[in-house]
């Protein structure tokens, strides 16, 4: 267990400082670098607890409680949007490897799987990436490990899902990205993805064409990452803390309010 954690501490670690040098060409890459600081917190916590090192620590405990809760409050806006847009449609969720290490990355799949199906949609299947991970010692690098491949290989073996829910990072190498059969295979009043972690920046076309349905976009600033800050008990009020909900509807809204959000 510990090499897991130890893994997922030095994925955090690598994808920040992939985050780091694409900045100047990518703004979202800094929503998308506290993702993976996210995935270091629950790799640290996960050591704290498996070695008992200050053993029930409150302060972790808090962090790790208050972004549990930003994390389904995300899960449930996202969830009543897909219900209330497509009742009755089946939906497959993509997930990161080893999820059930990382304590906030599951509450927020928990709460994905369930609410979904309060809203009327059936969840076909749950799906994690398979991507290689190396060792801990000589982990393989984000950029060729997160590919288009892991994320076709799902599209093709589910292909009369009508959602496909991306709970995981997308390819970061835009040739790979690009690559993702969504964007060339789907009709988008068949099929389409919803994104929940943010890379949006270089995607305003797909959203506008509908082969996005729906993502959640990642406010900048202090304000909205306050680890002083707790997070609201209102769902929607947690939601609005630090997320955006973007539609094909909305997105030409958004983007002339919000001028990071998407690639000039």
């Amino acid at each position: 267990m510990l090499i897991v954690y130890v893994a997922l501490m030095i994925a955090g670690l690598v994808g920040i400082i992939v985050c780091q040098k694409k900045q100047k060409t990518n703004p979202n890459a800094q929503a998308i670098a506290f993702v993976f600081l996210v995935v270091i917190l629950a790799g640290a916590g996960g050591m704290l607890y498996e070695t008992g090192i200050f053993g029930g620590d409150r302060e972790m405990d808090r962090i790790m409680g208050n972004e549990i809760a930003f994390a389904k409050a995300r899960s449930k806006v996202l969830a009543d949007h897909i219900g209330k847009s497509w009742k009755g449609q089946s939906a497959v969720i993509i997930t990161e490897p080893h999820i059930d290490q990382n304590k906030i990355a599951k509450a927020g799949l928990d709460a994905m799987q369930a609410d979904l199906k309060a809203a009327g949609v059936d969840v076909t299947a749950v799906e994690a990436l398979n991507i290689p991970e190396g060792t801990a010692e000589e982990p393989v690098p984000m950029e060729t490990a997160l590919n288009a491949k892991v994320y076709n290989d799902i599209f093709n073996k589910y292909k009369n899902a009508n959602i496909f829910v991306i709970m995981s990072q997308l390819p970061l190498e835009d040739k790979e990205l690009m690559n993702m059969a969504c964007w060339k295979t789907f009709d988008p009043k068949k099929a389409r993805v919803v994104l929940v972690n943010g890379e949006i920046y270089k995607l305003k076309g797909a959203i506008q064409k509908g082969f996005i349905g729906a993502a959640i976009a990642m406010k900048t600033g202090p304000s909205a990452y306050d680890p002083e800050k707790p997070a609201p008990k209102d769902v929607q009020a947690a939601f609005d803390t630090r997320f955006i909900l973007v539609t094909p509807a909305n997105v030409k809204e958004i983007a002339e309010k919000n001028s990071d959000l998407f690639a000039k």
